[in-house]
């Protein structure tokens, strides 16, 4: 069963949340779905676009900033995210046929290399 889009705009909802006892009391929801969706083990949850997306909110609020040397995956998530959600990540429209496999090139390949 794939992620829902609402768990996906729960995603990109987190990266203006203020509140950083909210977003942890989120993430247990969060890895309880990706588990039931076949996402298991520590690596493939760790680096779980959804949760790098909450992990990177959280290490906002709590430090001021974010940079742990984790070059653009946080972008990549992101963009992903907003894909997920049916929207392009480089315009405010509708996500067209085929346009993500074109921004991650992933035609014929697993998906999580894209956000490895």
């Amino acid at each position: 069963m794939p992620i829902s889009k609402k768990t996906w705009q729960k995603g990109l909802d987190s990266q203006s949340a203020c509140n950083l006892s909210g977003l942890a009391h989120s993430l247990p929801r969060l890895l309880d779905e990706l588990r039931a969706n076949g996402v298991n083990g520590t690596d493939a949850l760790n680096t779980h676009p959804l949760v790098r997306l909450i992990v990177a909110q959280m290490a906002h609020l709590a430090y001021g900033s974010f940079d742990c040397g984790a070059g653009n995956r946080w972008q990549r998530a992101y963009q992903l995210a907003e894909m997920e959600t049916g929207r392009s990540p480089y315009a405010d429209r509708p996500l067209e046929p085929g346009e993500k496999e074109r921004i991650f090139g992933i035609v014929g390949k697993r998906r999580s290399a894209v956000y490895g």
